[in-house]
């Protein structure tokens, strides 16, 4: 099919997913409009996009956003409607019946969508399937059940979510029932689950279509994280993992899901064996490589919303091609008591590519690197896991 006429309405202009996503759609020619919600926007400094719309009430997710897309989308002036971060494809997916009568959604339906999403489906679901987790706390199971049978440390994340916010570690069971008590805390908003103590986790990204087949996989080893315990990738590379990409395409099959998602396996220190860590039905900044190994998940997204048979890529045989967060590695060096000792250096760009950056479009990268420098404090409070 010729997308080269496509009008695409992207969202998440403030984040870093969508620049890779863009370009790759630029490839295929299409006609590509940018939703920012301010002047501060990631994309709102990139010259990829043909157009960018500017308008507050992108950052809400309220209200006010749906009239604002509806406006926008009934127009007539777009075919597709591209949703790109977790809180937007969250938010598209949940009103997908106003929006659909008026442009196609590249996005999985929403019915799926909340089922890769939900942490508690998805470990409900892995376990069943016998692809390797934690020792989790089942959705149907007794706390107590669950504690009489639980090595501690044990940790809580809410079931929905991304990134380490809510994610708290538990050494104790006393200090767990401290927090059972708290009548403000509701216990069924949360995974609970066994500690695994980890020295690198694995991510596997995959696009399905419609009828189950995977047409993109690759896998990566996440070298650094931030916060140190359990947080954001912020170094990674492309690397051999052809089990846990069988796994990934099993449980996405299972899920029903269909498009792009990733899934991150933790490496147990003691044992070497892999262990789920979670799913995201969105698109994730990795996904830069993913274009750099030459897949065009862009394409791969307009074919599978057109019902057009979707390129079906082969096994990524791409190794230790890298991609870094670098605003984010400056607070890991900062904090981490390896900044000197770890491999490869910190100091080292081979074979290195940066999430945002590129010579032909710097403004993204350099403008996220002076909000980061400047925001540090607060999002060191944010990211506090307390």
């Amino acid at each position: 099919m010729d997308f080269s006429k496509i009008r695409v309405l992207v969202t998440d202009g403030d984040g870093k997913q969508p620049l890779a996503t863009v370009r790759g759609l630029k490839e295929l020619g299409c006609h590509v409009t940018v939703l920012c919600g301010s002047k501060e926007d990631t994309l709102y400094y990139s010259n990829k996009p043909d157009e960018k719309i500017l308008n507050s009430v992108m950052h809400n997710k309220d209200a006010a956003t749906l009239e604002f897309l509806l406006s926008l989308v009934s127009s007539g002036h777009y075919d597709v409607l591209m949703p790109v971060a977790e809180a937007f494809t969250d938010f598209v997916t949940k009103n997908e019946d106003a929006l659909k009568k008026y442009v196609k959604l590249a996005c999985a339906p929403r019915e799926v969508y909340i089922k890769a999403s939900n942490k508690q489906i998805t470990f409900d679901e892995a376990m069943r399937l016998g692809v390797p987790c934690p020792h989790t706390r089942r959705s149907d199971q007794d706390i107590d059940d669950f504690l009489k049978k639980a090595k501690f440390p044990i940790i809580i994340k809410p079931r929905t979510g991304s990134g380490s916010i809510g994610f708290h570690k538990f050494n104790s069971e006393a200090e767990f029932r401290e927090r059972l008590a708290d009548q403000s805390f509701e216990l069924d908003s949360y995974v609970v689950q066994e500690f695994v103590e980890f020295e690198h986790r694995i991510g596997t990204l995959l696009f399905i279509d419609k009828k189950g087949n995977v047409c993109t996989s690759y896998a990566t080893d996440v070298l650094r994280w931030f916060p140190l315990d359990a947080g954001n990738a912020l170094l990674i590379k492309t690397t051999d993992a052809p089990e846990l990409i069988q796994c990934m395409g099993d449980l996405l099959k299972a899920l029903g899901w269909q498009g792009f998602a990733a899934a991150c396996f933790m490496i147990e220190k003691k044992t070497g064996q892999p262990k789920l860590l979670e799913i995201n039905g969105r698109i994730p900044s990795s996904v830069k490589l993913g274009y750099m190994c030459g897949f065009n998940i862009a394409r791969q997204m307009l074919e599978m919303v057109y019902d057009e048979e979707v390129t079906r890529y082969p096994a990524n045989t791409q190794f230790d091609k890298y991609l870094r967060h670098f605003d984010t590695d400056i607070a890991w060096f900062i904090h981490s008591p390896n900044r000197f000792k770890t491999k490869p250096s910190w100091f080292s760009w081979k074979n290195t590519q940066e999430v945002l950056f590129s010579k032909d479009d710097m403004k993204p990268f350099l403008v996220t690197l002076y909000k980061k420098i400047f925001s540090y404090n607060a999002r060191m409070k944010k990211k506090n896991h307390q």
